[in-house]
C-alpha cells in the first residue's frame, strides 16, 4: 500500500515482484521472468501450511532488495505481504554495501544515498508471522543440515558433525550465476554420495540468477551476494523440518568477522558481513523464530582461522578432503576441472596446504601455484584481488606466515624463493611467534551452541597439540 502523505516528486519507475506458493516450493516473477525455488520430493510437503506464506513474503524481499540499485529503478512493488524479517534483511544489506562498492569501484556514500531513496511497497501491510501451530513435534536425533559447497569450510564442518554424532545431511544449493560450479559440484556430490552412502539433496535455486549482473544486462556486480547466507538459512529450513534437523550448519570461520576501513577512512568494510559471528547470531534467531524454536543455525568452525581449517581437514579427514573445491570456476580456466588453478582462491588454498605441511595433490591440484607465473594472484607481492578479505590486514598476515612456513619447510624455487630473499622474510621471522599464535589459535566462539561446544573444542585441542611449526 502506497504512503500518500507526501506527493511524489515525479513519475515513479517501480519494479514489480510477484510470488507464488507452488507444489514444489516457491516462485518469484521479476520483469515477467519466473525464478522458482524447487525442493526435492518430500521436502516442501513437510512444511506447515501456515509457514509457507511467511517464507514467501520474506524471501521475496531477500532475493530482490538489491535490484533497485543495479537496475536503476525507484523501488519495488511486492504483490505479497510485508515481511516480518524486514529489519533483519535491511541491516544485513546496509552493512554489506561498503564491500560491494569496493568490489564494483563505486562511491559508498553516493551508493548509500541512492539506496536510502529506494521504495519497498507491499500489497498487504499485514505481516504474516509464524504461528504456534507451525511448531512441529520432531523426533530430534540431533541431526545437522550442512550447507555443502565442497569448500574446505563445509567439508570440515561435515567431518566434525559426523565425528560428534550429528548424523549430517548435506544440501547443495545450485547457484546458476556461477557458470561451471554446478557441473563440478554435482559430480563431486554424486561421488561423495556413492562412497559414503549419504544422499545428496539438491535445492534448485533459480533466484540466484537475480545476482547475476551479466544475465540482467548491467555487467558484473557484487550487489546481491551480501544476503546469500541469510537467504540460504531461510531456504534450508524446509530441509531441517523434513529431515529431523536440529541444526543448520554453515562454514563461517573466524576470519569472516574481519573488517577494515576503506581507503578514505570513512566506511567500515566487512568482506562477508552475512557470515560474521555477530550476524550469525541473528541468523540463528531467524531460524529459531521461523521454526517455533526447533531449528538452530550455527558454525562449528568459528573458533578457527583458514590455516588450521585447511590443515585439520586434510590431516584428520582425508576421506573428505579429497573432494575439496574452493575455486569458484568463474572463467573458462575452470571449465573442465574443479580447480581452475588460475585465480587467487586457488593460489591461497595451495599456499595454505603447503604451509600446513600437506601435499596439495591430495586435494586435487595438478599445477604448482607457487611458481613465478602466479605472482599476480598474491596481494603480498602487490597483486590485486576482487576478494576484499585478501586486501585486509589479516589477509596480508596470513600470506606472510604461510610463505614463511613454506620456506621453513624447504619448499624450493618460485615465489617462495622470492619471499625468502625479500624483506618480507625478515618481517615474518621477527613476528613468527605472534603470527603462529594468531593463525593457529582456538578463538572463543559466540555462534557455537553450548551443547556442542565441548566436543568440538576437544577436537581442535587434539589437532593443536600435533602442530609441527
Amino acid at each position: 500500500m502506497k504512503n500518500t502523505a507526501f506527493p511524489e516528486a515525479g513519475p515513479v519507475n517501480m519494479l514489480k515482484v510477484s510470488s507464488n506458493i507452488t507444489s514444489a516450493g516457491l516462485s518469484f516473477i521479476v520483469n515477467g521472468i519466473e525464478y522458482p525455488i524447487d525442493y526435492p520430493e518430500g521436502v516442501w510437503d513437510k512444511v506447515p501450511e501456515s509457514l509457507k506464506p511467511v517464507l514467501r513474503d520474506n524471501l521475496a524481499l531477500a532475493v530482490s532488495m538489491h535490484l533497485p540499485l543495479i537496475l536503476d529503478v525507484d523501488g519495488i512493488e511486492f504483490e505479497s505481504g510485508r515481511p516480518f524479517l524486514e529489519p533483519y534483511l535491511f541491516q544485513n544489506f546496509i552493512f554489506d554495501v561498503p564491500s560491494c562498492t569496493e568490489v564494483d569501484g563505486l562511491d559508498t556514500s553516493e551508493t548509500m544515498r541512492k539506496f536510502m531513496l529506494k521504495k519497498y511497497e507491499y500489497a498487504k501491510e499485514d505481516v504474516a508471522f509464524p504461528l504456534i501451530e507451525s511448531r512441529m513435534t520432531l523426533n530430534l536425533p540431533g541431526r545437522a543440515i550442512v550447507a555443502m559447497s565442497y569448500g574446505k569450510d563445509s567439508l570440515l564442518t561435515y567431518g566434525i558433525a559426523d565425528e560428534i554424532g550429528l548424523d549430517p545431511e548435506i544440501v547443495y544449493i545450485v547457484e546458476a550465476a556461477l557458470i561451471y560450479e554446478q557441473k563440478h559440484k554435482i559430480e563431486l556430490g554424486r561421488k561423495f554420495e556413492k562412497e559414503f552412502g549419504k544422499k545428496l539433496h539438491i535445492l534448485t535455486h533459480q533466484t540466484g540468477k537475480l545476482r547475476d549482473g551479466e544475465r540482467l544486462g548491467v555487467g558484473r556486480t557484487e550487489f546481491g551476494w551480501g544476503l546469500q547466507n541469510t537467504e540460504y538459512a531461510i531456504e534450508l529450513l524446509p530441509f531441517a523440518l523434513a529431515l529431523n534437523g536440529e541444526y543448520i550448519l554453515f562454514g563461517n570461520e573466524q576470519s569472516t568477522s574481519e573488517s577494515y576501513l576503506d581507503t578514505g577512512g570513512k566506511w567500515r568494510v566487512y568482506p562477508c558481513y552475512d557470515q560474521s559471528h555477530l550476524w550469525s547470531v541473528h541468523v540463528d534467531q531467524i531460524t529459531q523464530r521461523l521454526s517455533g524454536g526447533i531449528v538452530r543455525t550455527a558454525s562449528l568452525i568459528e573458533p578457527l582461522l583458514d590455516m588450521m581449517i585447511q590443515r585439520i581437514l586434510i590431516r584428520r579427514y582425508p576421506q573428505f578432503a579429497k573432494y575439496q573445491m574452493s575455486c569458484f570456476t568463474e572463467t573458462d580456466a575452470g571449465k573442465n576441472y574443479r580447480w581452475c588453478q588460475d585465480c587467487g582462491v586457488c593460489g591461497k588454498m595451495y599456499l595454505l596446504t603447503v604451509a600446513g605441511g600437506m601435499d596439495p595433490r591430495k586435494i586435487g591440484f595438478t599445477r604448482n601455484m607457487l611458481d613465478k607465473s602466479h605472482k599476480h594472484l598474491f596481494t603480498i607481492f602487490g597483486g590485486k584481488s576482487k576478494l576484499t578479505y585478501a586486501n585486509s590486514g589479516l589477509g596480508r598476515e596470513e600470506q606472510l606466515l604461510a610463505f614463511f612456513l613454506s620456506a621453513q619447510r624447504g619448499f624450493a624455487g618460485g615465489l617462495v624463493e622470492d619471499f625468502r630473499t625479500s624483506p618480507l622474510f625478515t618481517e615474518a621471522q621477527e613476528r613468527q611467534e605472534d603470527l603462529i599464535s594468531k593463525f593457529t589459535g582456538i578463538y572463543e566462539p559466540i555462534s557455537l551452541p553450548n551443547a556442542l561446544k565441548d566436543s568440538v573444542i576437544s577436537i581442535y585441542k587434539e589437532e593443536l597439540a600435533l602442530i609441527d611449526f
